[in-house]
């Protein structure tokens, strides 16, 4: 190969690793507090705030109180110094404002907001403490349109005096994807909150997390989303542990308790579509209460112990196709199946249960 042949090729290469592969980003990171070197600011907003547009933010141990509203891509950390490792967002001195307009068209105060920031924005390991807001809706932490994670993050005390929310999730034009996991979400009004959009989708995970909220545990109330509810622990709750009204999505392996208390339901399935599987349910009034035709949803493999009143009901209006509802176990629960007609037992299992199967009232 002659010398002019190698400078050639050595061009070519030259212009298609310069031209043909996509460019990293550079990586910025803040540091808000003093715990460590580097770029150091004392508030979370300025340091999101601040150019170059950082890509990861990491904060101090410490209360910061701010309202936060990210629209750029970022990651934002809390990391361990010394003994501690809680960096905690809570209420302003002058309390909570209205920052943003939830999908239903309301007006809200959301303490962490992120919205159409046209990438990833991650959240780690951050607490939000909103003891001592108030706000007619208020929000601990609001996704909207925007794609991320929440891990081991914890959301508590949001109480708005209309309605308060732990962690309340958007859909949008650009179908984001948003994942919740190994977090807390505690002494809320409502736990999580999943809202499509029309004309977006939304596409949420909430994974290994504990939520104890005081009225409704998660809610996903959109067709246009679709939801997985996998390996959480639901407890708290005065009304309903999950509520569904989507279509898409699944609820598998979750361990639900209560007090026994009439006045409780584990799950509400509002419309067809999403399964309902493999779930343990203790110490409420009702497991599931179905108020929709049962055609494409599951609700199998799941245990009910210790019932006040029925294990599962389903709307009276339909017959239940065996092949959609069938295996669960039911120990000491009133009555197990409350259901139109004809219901198949065969391939369930019945401990202290003194009637297996009734008809719905006429």
């Amino acid at each position: 190969m002659s010398r002019t042949d190698l400078s050639l090729m050595m061009l070519v290469s030259a212009l298609l690793l310069g031209f043909g592969m996509p460019t990293a980003r550079a990586t910025t990171t803040y540091i808000v507090g003093t715990c460590k070197p580097g770029t150091q600011f004392s508030t979370i907003q300025s340091a999101l705030n601040a150019t170059p547009a950082p890509t990861v933010v990491e904060v101090c141990p410490g209360s910061y109180p701010e309202q936060i509203t990210i629209s750029k891509p970022v990651t934002l950390e809390g990391v361990v110094a010394g003994n501690s490792s809680f960096a905690t967002v809570v209420v302003p001195p002058g309390g909570l404002t209205n920052n943003t307009t939830l999908a239903s068209g309301l007006a809200a105060a959301a303490q962490i907001l992120v919205q159409n920031a046209g990438g990833a924005v991650n959240l780690t390991n951050l607490v939000v403490d909103e003891t001592n807001g108030s706000a007619n809706y208020a929000v601990g932490i609001l996704y909207r349109n925007t794609p991320g994670t929440m891990n081991h993050m914890v959301a508590f005390n949001v109480s708005g005096e209309t309605a308060g929310f732990g962690i309340y999730l958007e859909g949008g034009s650009s179908d984001p994807k948003v994942t919740i996991e190994n977090s807390t979400i505690s002494d809320d009004q409502i736990g999580i909150s999943v809202a499509g959009i029309s004309g977006g989708n939304l596409t949420t995970a909430i994974n290994t997390s504990l939520v104890n909220s005081g009225i409704i545990g998660i809610q996903v109330a959109s067709p246009n989303t679709t939801t997985t509810i996998n390996g959480n622990v639901i407890t708290g709750f005065t009304q309903t542990a999950i509520i569904l009204e989507a279509t898409e999505g699944s609820v598998t392996n979750n361990t639900i308790t209560g007090q026994v208390s009439p006045t409780q339901t584990a799950i509400e399935l509002g419309y067809d579509g999403m399964s309902i599987e493999s779930n343990k349910i203790y110490n409420v009034g009702d497991g599931i209460y179905a108020t929709t035709e049962i055609i494409n949803s599951q609700i199998t493999g799941n245990v009910f112990t210790t019932l006040s009143a029925e294990g599962i009901t389903t709307d009276c209006g339909f017959a239940v196709p065996s092949s959609k509802v069938h295996s669960n176990t039911f120990v000491d629960v009133g009555i197990a199946y409350v259901t139109k007609s004809g219901f198949p037992i065969s391939s369930s299992t019945f401990i202290g249960v003194p009637v297996e199967w009734t008809t719905c009232p006429q």
